[in-house]
């Protein structure tokens, strides 16, 4: 619901398109060179654990919330979708009570949360950045694509490997390949790529138009919608400029989910190209009008629990914090609200995100 018609932003916070996902300075990486793949050593699974029972761990780095039935300590959030207009399917997955925020700092680095057996949800502790990026892991019989590596200082790669071979020795498996993918190309979201690198059986898609389509076989950006198989998974690439040149959505027809990184989250969208962000938006409505969503997941939460109320800038403590997830009944009022805007864009709240336009 929209919180106010038209609040103009003051200009107490000087942004500029070069900035990061919250305004801050980012380095970006349109001109990096394609992806590299190295296959190697097939990683090889260090565990012969079964698939954990439903549980919370804290431990080392990073706290593990376990897949399972609904129980105390995990919250559905769940049930169907009451989008608009696409089609819904039941909710499978679950997410945590509560995500780590920034609130004590003794919490770990990772927060790694197993949404199902075969999708798994990884946040950055705002502890060691304040962007508090959320990361995801989308599990195939092929592949396993990693969608965003995080701001920095943390043992992401270290972490991810670590799921892997849990998920390969709870599924009898010796190896599968990893496929690092950005939303976009904003540093809180690839400070990581570096740690894939080289490593076996991991292939890195530098966050830039000319890598993505390349991999892809996305033949004219933006307007192209591909299909990815990660192996009886099939991932839609979505390319959604507007907040970022090489952004990208991704639909999972496995679970329901559409990642839309920093074009839709419970936050401040910050807007750099409108006209492009306006056709991306309408892109991602217009493909999902006869998918199954069943959520909406972007890469911050910035929402409080109270409708409309934002943290400040750079706030490094999220006490009473917004679910991560969104529907697709808030995509199709975003849509609804940046044409309404037409040549104009400006600054307005609604209950669960911030409409940011940095032009």
């Amino acid at each position: 619901m929209r919180r106010s018609a038209a609040l103009f932003w003051s200009g107490a916070l000087a942004l500029t398109i070069g900035c990061g996902d919250d305004g801050s300075p980012s380095t970006t990486t349109d001109n990096a060179s394609a992806g590299s793949t190295s296959v190697a050593t097939p990683l090889t699974s260090g565990s012969t654990a079964a698939t954990p029972a439903p549980s919370t761990e804290t431990g080392g780095g990073t706290t593990t919330t376990s897949p399972g039935p609904h129980t105390d300590g995990v919250d559905s959030s769940g049930g169907s979708d009451s989008s608009t207009g696409g089609e819904t399917q039941e909710c499978r997955g679950t997410f945590p009570r509560q995500w780590i925020n920034g609130t004590a700092c003794g919490e770990p680095q990772i927060q790694v949360h197993y949404y199902d057996e075969d999708t798994v949800i990884l946040r950055q502790s705002l502890c060691t950045s304040f962007e508090g990026p959320f990361m995801f892991l989308l599990f195939g019989e092929d592949q396993v694509l990693l969608e965003d590596t995080g701001d920095g200082n943390i043992p992401i790669a270290d972490e991810v490997y670590g799921v892997i071979d849990d998920w390969l020795a709870a599924n009898g498996r010796d190896s599968i390949e990893l496929l690092v993918v950005n939303s976009h190309a904003h540093g809180d979201h690839l400070q990581g790529n570096g740690l894939f690198d080289g490593q076996p059986s991991t292939t890195v898609i530098s966050p830039n138009v000319g890598a993505l389509s390349s991999y892809f076989g996305i033949g004219t950006w933006p307007d192209d919608i591909v299909s990815h198989d990660l192996g009886g998974r099939v991932v839609d690439v979505i390319p959604i400029p507007g907040h970022q040149t090489s952004h990208i959505a991704l639909f999972d027809h496995g679970s329901g989910l559409l990642l839309t990184g920093d074009t839709l989250y419970p936050g401040r969208l910050y807007i750099a190209d409108f006209p492009e962000y306006v056709e991306s938006i309408e892109r991602m409505v217009a493909h999902t009008e006869t998918e199954e969503v069943c959520h909406v997941l972007g890469t911050h939460i910035e929402m409080t629990q109270t409708a409309g109320q934002d943290y400040p800038f750079g706030a490094d403590a999220h006490p009473d914090e917004r679910e991560l997830a969104l529907h697709r009944e808030h995509l199709v009022e975003l849509r609804d609200a940046v044409v309404a805007m037409g040549g104009e864009p400006s600054y307005e709240a609604h209950d669960d995100f911030i409409i940011f336009p940095l032009q």
